[in-house]
């Protein structure tokens, strides 16, 4: 339980810090392109974090569950950092739909990605030895 907190909360927090990044970068850009390419490397440094933290967690642990959970925590995290976000330095007034819509997106994106990570950790446990 310790492993998945740890690994949870830390990448959701590293996710939060780099979705602000990225928010505070986009709020300077006018080019449409440039815009969505920021959106675009934050959203693949997002899944592979999520990613990453599963991996850990579920190749540490020896079960695919705990992964799972501590990516689904990274995404909650990040989706609550991101409504406050929202919040605080909105670009257009926030409704609640979008805010819902925010945290719902980020937890669906952190279980796509810690299935992946989860399992490819789950994978690599070594074999118990014969009986």
């Amino acid at each position: 339980m310790r492993l998945i907190l740890l690994w949870g909360l830390a990448t959701g927090v590293a996710i939060a810090c780099i979705d602000v990044l990225a928010g505070e970068a986009t709020r300077s850009v006018s080019d449409t392109d440039l815009r969505a390419a920021i959106e675009l490397v934050d959203l693949i440094i997002n899944l592979g974090l999520c990613g990453w933290a599963s991996f850990r967690v579920a190749a540490a642990l020896g079960e695919l569950r705990p992964g799972l959970e501590a990516a689904v925590l990274a995404g909650s995290v990040a989706g609550l950092a991101g409504i406050v976000y929202q919040l605080v330095r909105p670009s257009e007034p926030p409704a609640i739909e979008n805010l819902v819509a925010l945290a719902a997106w980020n937890i669906v994106l952190a279980a796509v990605a810690g299935s992946l990570g989860a399992w490819a950790g789950n994978i690599r446990r070594p074999a118990s030895p014969p009986r």
